[in-house]
């Protein structure tokens, strides 16, 4: 008797699922980084050395 062999789409729906859930965690994490960066004034912006006008680019480049 032989080994049951594995379908390959039960693998591949496992790799679909977990793509989606890690681009779920991504959007989430962008979200909240976003409302993080949003919420600082410009002193504490400054000091990390950016500036308001330089935080969309920064949380697009890092997607």
């Amino acid at each position: 008797m032989t080994a049951p062999t594995h379908s390959p789409f039960p693998q591949r729906l496992m790799h679909a699922l977990r793509r989606w859930r890690r681009r779920v965690a991504e959007r989430s994490r962008h979200r909240a980084d976003s409302g993080h960066l949003a919420g600082m004034s410009e002193r504490e912006l400054r000091d990390l050395g950016i500036g308001r006008s330089e935080v969309q680019g920064l949380l697009d480049r890092h997607r």
